[in-house]
């Protein structure tokens, strides 16, 4: 500029700057406007960014001089720098001067958004002429529900990571995302752009980034919305350059739970690297490219979902992620609400912190390699979850919540359902010892009338709640696995009850002693006397009195007191000769609809040998041809309901005699 044209701008800049104060002081509540304030405006009135040239938090006298250094510079002459085109016309000029005045003095230290038309796409040959180092910005949702837009530098074309499609390679040099330790999880999808459009969505990282320079790639939004195909599984590469390439993570969010809760020990979970977050009331802004993609897995209080990035809308269309989910193919998974609090870093890797909104906004119709899509509006079917909890105070809670039953895996879809079940009752009960719970279990699937209908006691020797809830959750979690993982039938949960009643008082016992008289004679009755350990501190004593059939011959036999689960088939192990998987659906639903026989106290009497009398002329000999097989040996018994979960069982020896005749 020459000088008169340099004093002249001063001058014009100290008229606009003092405007601008005296406009902000008719206004006090105005100049204490947030930078997530400014920055949604920013956005949403489609303005311009915010000019913090120099990085340090604020518009000031620093980023003026760079401003003025480059005023009057036009797209394609030496020294243009997209950054101080603040209307992105291709011009440094009076307009960006008037915007840069109206910022002037304002705090913007957590970022800036920029004007660009996000629902132009540049075409892959386009970038391929880009030189090294162009500066590109990545918008994401970042702070307390605000965009920003950060920094980024391109690198190079890759076409030979997942071919055909190429991907961009980009390094996240804003201070911000160095600050913080690269892209976080939950911002896959990001839109990477230019001031001539959207380039891609971010979507892949190195395996290992603990330091900088860090380097991603993005996904061309050509690919992303579908206008160049799809990637063929077979041609998926694992590394680039000798580095191992990964898609960055989704991260599952889950409220109602606290670390502990989800990362019991030994967990095998799905939901066990979920992220705790809080359940909320506060909306999500809009659907509009930066902003979360949260897919709802559980829906309710307890509510878990998938957090993503949106990175192109079209219409009621939004695509995310840049990358699949779990290469599901057609999915029907509902939308739903989140907001974003602040991104935390770690060691293992940054990740947004998020808050869920269970409100369903569309469904999620596709999970490819490229990218997720659905559409905005109405929802999927969801299957219902209702959990009914009762305390020995006489209180009661019911809980109802919704999970979808198309697009998500079977070890997830039987953990979601359990997790309903089970989940926010440990943040109602007191983890005190001297507790049991009864757990009743109704399940119904959508390929046969059929129901999983299972009741349950569970105590053990500490009467733990938190224990006895595991032991519950492995229960129901072997019934729905056994009957949803058969070759013949694809089952699904339409719909599903538990009623799970808390009891404060230890309904545990160990089968302590079994005594009965040592000889008796066919016909008679046995009485049998077991004592009952209670909760390691009470005696029981549980009578019954066993018949013994006129057909029992003379011999030594064994008397066996235990629960009737613990009291197999007399020499016939369960499922002998055959296993659970080789049975119809019918036998594998009255098989884990069985009878809770933990609580059942059962007395057998099996015979063993017989008395060396003479006339004992062994057991029959068998039919047919071959090797005969001896008949099974005669046995009777007797069993009482006692309501308590037993553990052991005792046994003593009992002779039949038979009198002789007189």
């Amino acid at each position: 500029m020459t000088e008169k044209n340099s004093v002249l701008f001063i001058v014009t800049f100290v008229f606009l700057v003092c405007t601008a104060f005296v406009a902000a002081g008719s206004d006090a509540h105005a100049d204490q406007t947030t930078l997530q304030e400014n920055t949604v405006n920013a956005y949403d009135e489609d303005t311009t960014f915010l000019p913090d040239f120099d990085g340090d938090g604020t518009v000031g006298f620093s980023d003026f001089s760079q401003f003025a250094a480059k005023f009057g510079r036009s797209e394609g002459d030496d020294g243009y720098e997209a950054r101080f085109d603040l209307n992105g016309d291709g011009e440094i000029g009076f307009s960006d001067f008037v915007v840069f005045s109206q910022h002037y003095g304002k705090d913007l230290s957590l970022g800036m958004l920029l004007p660009w038309d996000l629902s132009r796409i540049v075409p892959i040959d386009s970038v391929r002429t880009t030189p090294v180092g162009t500066r590109v910005f990545m918008r994401t949702e970042f702070a307390n529900g605000k965009l920003a837009d950060l920094e980024m530098k391109f690198i190079q074309v890759v076409d030979d990571f997942l071919p055909p499609m190429p991907v961009y390679m980009v390094e996240a040099s804003d201070s911000v995302l160095v600050a913080l330790g690269g892209i976080a999880k939950g911002m896959s999808g990001s839109p990477i752009f230019s001031p001539q459009g959207a380039w891609g969505a971010i979507a892949y990282g190195f395996i290992a980034q603990d330091s900088p320079p860090y380097y991603f790639f993005a996904t061309p939004m050509e690919w992303v919305i579908g206008e160049r195909g799809t990637i063929p599984l077979a041609k998926r590469a694992a590394n680039w350059g000798g580095s191992s390439i990964v898609p960055l993570d989704v991260p599952l969010v889950s409220t109602g739970l606290n670390r502990i809760q989800l990362h019991p020990e030994g967990s095998t979970s799905p939901l066990s690297n979920a992220i705790a977050a809080g359940l909320t009331t506060q909306r999500q802004t809009s659907f509009a490219p930066g902003r979360p993609l949260a897919v709802g897995l559980l829906l309710g209080e307890l509510t878990a979902g998938a957090i993503g990035t949106i990175s192109f809308v079209d219409g009621d269309r939004v695509y995310g992620f840049g990358h699949s989910m779990d290469d599901a193919g057609p999915v029907s998974l509902p939308i739903i609400e989140a907001v974003v609090l602040g991104e935390i870093s770690n060691l293992q890797a940054p990740y947004k912190f998020a808050t869920l909104n269970p409100t369903v906004r569309g469904t999620l119709t596709e999970d490819r390699i490229p990218a997720v899509r659905g559409t905005l509006g109405d929802g999927p079917e969801l299957a219902p979850i209702r959990s009914v909890y009762s305390f020995p105070s006489g209180a009661e809670v019911e809980l109802l919540h919704t999970m979808p039953t198309v697009g998500v895996s079977l070890d997830l879809s039987i953990d979601l359902v359990v997790g309903a079940f089970f989940r926010p009752l440990v943040n109602r009960v007191e983890l005190d010892p001297d507790h049991s719970i009864r757990v009743t279990a109704d399940v119904s699937f959508d390929v046969t009338d059929s129901t999983l209908s299972r009741t349950q006691l569970h105590a053990s020797p500490e009467g733990r709640l938190g224990s006895l809830i595991r032991y519950a959750s492995s229960d129901i979690s072997s019934a729905l696995f056994d009957l949803m993982t058969r070759d013949d039938y694809a089952l699904q949960v339409k719909e599903a009850v538990v009623h799970v009643e808390v009891i404060d008082e230890p309904r545990y016992a160990k089968v302590f002693e079994v005594s009965a008289d040592s000889v008796i004679s066919p016909g008679d009755t046995l009485d049998v006397t077991t004592l009952l350990r209670v909760g390691r501190r009470i005696d029981r004593e549980i009578e019954l009195a066993l018949a013994v059939p006129d057909s029992f011959r003379a011999g030594v036999y064994l008397l066996e007191a235990g629960s009737a689960a613990a009291l197999v088939q007399a020499g016939i192990p369960p499922f002998f000769g055959r296993f659970p998987g080789d049975d119809t659906l019918e036998e594998a639903f009255a098989r884990v609809n069985s009878k809770d026989e933990n609580i059942v106290l059962k007395a057998r009497l099996t015979f063993q040998m017989p008395l060396e009398e003479p006339g004992d002329e062994g057991p029959p000999p068998g039919r047919g041809g071959g090797i005969p097989r001896p008949a099974p040996p005669p046995t009777a018994s007797v069993q009482k309901d006692v309501d308590l979960v037993m553990e052991g069982s005792k046994s003593l020896s009992i002779k039949v005699v038979v009198p002789a005749e007189e």
